[in-house]
């Protein structure tokens, strides 16, 4: 089932990524001929937000947020499991006030009309919280597959030196 999932947020991801460009070579053609594409640039900003927290989701999913673990890594591990383990409740409590106050905030803004284009802004504003809500499940399947202290290494941790 996971693989299936991660598919499709995959080539959503790319998909959406690929709209935002032929919208902004439309909107810009369009308007280098004379004929103006009213709300081209509206929709590209819808889609590249789309974009953007689905890309956010499939790095947090691959371990490849940020993170700082030079004092981490050397603690003991019991030590490093409540370091951790504290970073991922403040993580996770994060995100869920982005689904707390991100849904209602989407259904208030359903009304309100964006730019020319009159597309919902509701559109937009609802990309935060369904973010939110995918980057806890990515959170929790790291969790369970990988442990408290691994969950938030990267999947593909390549460090190579150089003398």
């Amino acid at each position: 089932m996971w693989y299936w999932y991660d598919r499709l947020e995959a080539g959503l991801a790319i998909t959406l990524l690929g709209f935002t460009s032929l919208t902004l070579l439309a909107s810009s053609t369009a308007r280098a001929i004379g004929q103006p594409f009213a709300g081209g640039a509206e929709l590209a900003q819808l889609l590249f937000i789309w974009t953007a927290v689905l890309g956010a989701d499939i790095t947090l999913r691959h371990g490849g947020q940020v993170r700082i673990d030079a004092l981490a890594i050397r603690l003991p591990l019991p030590l490093q499991r409540l370091v951790t383990g504290f970073c991922l409740f403040l993580m996770l409590g994060f995100l869920a006030l982005l689904v707390w106050y991100g849904f209602p905030l989407a259904l208030n803004n359903w009304q309100r009309p964006m730019g020319v284009a009159g597309l919902s802004y509701g559109y937009i504003t609802l990309a935060l919280p369904v973010g939110a809500v995918l980057m806890i499940i990515s959170l929790v399947r790291r969790i369970a597959l990988k442990g408290i202290v691994e969950s938030l290494a990267p999947d593909h941790d390549i460090v190579k030196e150089t003398s």
